[in-house]
């Protein structure tokens, strides 16, 4: 055969495999989308430490500061996946994105005061939150029959600042907050520890779930090796707090770690209370199944 015919011949056997449907890899990296806080630790972990490589698993980080940020860049397809909340999940269901829940994700919240002693000193006082928001939900849940105001003061260093000067008689803050206000002197009266779960999850695209499958398995079993380095020894990571999620050299000795948790989804109950503490609030009209909200596929197949 002449050059001319095997080039021929090769260009027919090209065209042949793209008729057929052959399967191009996707080279595209899944991104997540995440915030310098407990939850997202072990997911930057797997990356120092090169753990999405040894799994082969294409991994982009995205880090945010401003969890309204973030949203928009999830709602805008600028992500493919986002460490979130139950909440989040819930909201952006109603509003039409096609997301579902993952895993659940570890972290703490707390609601420290000023110069109250026990949550029933708190009776009638005002407790600062963000609105509508996984910290409102968890200071509602923590301080369970106590009669409190949730006052909004949505910017956290202020409701920090606000605390510690006395002006606030509490304040339910996520970490590291929460550990700062405590080691300045404020009052630490609950935390989400004691609850059986706490609603922070990973949410991903149902495309990426559905198109993404092999992918999403190797990301988790590399953040699952990152949970149980933590676990195993914490205390090692403490210099990493800082260096990754801009942890205060202040608490980094004092801070107390979560334990992570092996991949899994989070409970119907659990997500039962969020929605049925939404639609009390009036902030969610659509009934959005357990099944619809979240999907097993990919911690089933670890």
């Amino acid at each position: 055969m002449n050059k001319r015919g095997i080039i021929l011949l090769s260009v027919l056997v090209i065209g042949m495999g793209l008729a057929f449907g052959q399967p191009v890899k996707e080279q595209r990296p899944i991104r997540i989308g995440i915030m310098p806080d407990v939850d997202s630790l072990p997911i930057q972990l797997a990356e120092r430490d090169g753990l999405y490589a040894s799994e082969n698993a294409p991994i982009e980080l995205i880090q945010f500061h401003s969890p309204v940020e973030r949203d928009a860049a999830y709602q805008a397809g600028q992500l493919d996946g986002m460490v979130g909340d139950t909440l989040g999940a819930l909201f952006l269901r109603q509003a039409g994105f096609d997301s579902v829940i993952t895993s659940i994700t570890n972290g703490r919240y707390g609601i420290a005061a000023s110069s109250a002693k026990t949550l029933s000193d708190l009776e009638g006082k005002d407790i600062a939150v963000s609105s509508n928001t996984i910290i409102e939900y968890l200071a509602d849940t923590l301080v369970g029959s106590v009669n409190v105001n949730m006052m909004a003061i949505p910017k956290i260093p202020v409701r920090v600042e606000m605390l510690l000067n006395g002006s606030l008689a509490a304040a339910c803050l996520p970490e590291p907050f929460y550990t700062l206000a405590v080691s300045q002197g404020a009052t630490p009266l609950a935390d989400s520890s004691q609850l059986s779960e706490v609603p922070g999850v990973m949410i991903f695209t149902s495309d990426t779930v559905q198109n993404r499958q092999a992918d999403l398995v190797a990301f988790y079993k590399a953040y699952a090796q990152a949970c149980a380095k933590i676990n195993a020894d914490p205390d090692s990571y403490r210099d990493y707090l800082v260096e990754a999620s801009g942890f205060p050299e202040s608490i980094k000795d004092s801070f107390k770690f979560v334990t992570y948790e092996t991949p899994r989804l989070p409970s119907a109950l659990q997500v039962q209370q969020v929605e049925s503490w939404l639609k009390n609030k009036d902030l969610l009209k659509a009934d959005i199944s357990y099944e619809a909200l979240t999907d097993a596929s990919i911690v089933e197949a670890l």
